[in-house]
């Protein structure tokens, strides 16, 4: 029952919180938060599970917005059609991308994914007569079933698809799936004798990884009605690892609490200035000390520590049999 107190607590925050504010701002930020959340969630099953360190992830929230909006100036589809349309684009590009990447490993794994969203990056900042340039392009209102939606209607849309993402994530964490990529990520060779897949699984994270990060970016274009190169760039992998370092890797509420942190901190921040990126510094290192499993591990005894991130995991071996029968 603990593990799952933060997970009520925050059902409930959330269904009430448009009566709790009032304030068009808030209410963004809000949204804002279950968005890195969603992010947040994919990158906890690639790395906090399957271990696998993609710097790339941006590219697949860019990816998934592009599609998303170039479909509905072009096509005028409907919103879950769009949705669906940017879901696609992002998974048919990490497929093609997985397959001759994810044979490297540890820091060349994540030098070769931050390589290709820096590709992606450039491609969006060059390609103006498609993607719109350093201007970006402008997305339509949300209009779902003849309805345009309202700024609160869009909370509650981004608050329902957080809840289902969260749903899956612990789907994925509490199945064979789950255990198979934590013995992928102890032990590729020792998973591998022992009957697991280690190509297929480490696709599979790889795939699911960007199906999040794409609804993330196309979430994120909805509420800024905008797509620009901004979100292929490094600002947004930073934000990522900072949310799960403070939120907690491989736990379930940890990319809420990580996802409120880089939101709501640089509201408080703003007016220190010069100083704001250095206390935001100060913060994070503090964390790292003394909550290594993040904000996530005052609550749940099986997220993992951020430095702790090559070691095995106990019972790993275990998860390995397990999938193999």
């Amino acid at each position: 029952m603990r593990n799952w107190l933060p997970a009520i607590l925050i059902l409930v925050l959330g269904l009430a919180l448009p009566v709790l504010i009032h304030g068009g701002f808030q209410l963004r930020l809000a949204m804002l938060i279950c968005i890195y959340a969603i992010f947040g969630m994919g990158f906890n099953i690639l790395f906090g599970l399957g271990g696998q360190l993609s710097l790339g992830q941006q590219a697949f929230f860019a990816l998934g917005a592009y599609a998303f909006a170039l479909v509905q100036i072009h096509f005028a589809a409907p919103l879950p059609i769009a949705m669906l349309a940017g879901i696609t684009v992002s998974v048919v590009v990490s497929l093609v991308v997985a397959i001759p990447v994810l044979r490297l490993r540890t820091h060349y794994l994540a030098m070769a994914t931050l390589m290709f969203a820096m590709i992606v990056h450039d491609v969006a900042v060059r390609w103006t007569g498609f993607t719109g340039g350093s201007s970006g392009l402008q997305v339509p209102p949300p209009v779902l079933f003849g309805m345009r939606l309202e700024r609160i209607e869009i909370y509650y849309f981004i608050f329902a698809i957080a809840v289902v993402a969260f749903l899956v994530q612990i789907f994925i964490k509490s199945t064979h799936i789950g255990r198979a990529l934590q013995a992928v990520k102890a032990d590729e060779t020792a998973a591998s004798s022992l009957g697991v897949n280690v190509v297929r699984y480490k696709v599979s994270a790889f795939m699911l990884a960007s199906v999040f990060s794409a609804v993330a970016g196309i979430l994120f274009a909805i509420v800024s009605r905008n797509v620009d190169p901004s979100y292929s760039n490094i600002g947004m992998v930073v934000n990522l690892l900072t949310l799960s370092v403070i939120g907690g890797l491989a736990s379930r509420v940890g990319p809420f609490f990580g996802a409120a942190i880089i939101v709501l901190a640089p509201q408080f921040l703003t007016g220190l200035q010069e100083y704001e990126t250095l206390i935001y510094g100060v913060l994070l290192l503090l964390f790292i000390t003394f909550l290594p499993r993040g904000i996530a591990g005052l609550f749940e005894r099986n997220s993992m520590p951020t430095l702790a991130l090559a070691q095995p995991n106990t019972g790993s071996t275990d998860a390995a049999k397990a999938d193999s029968t």
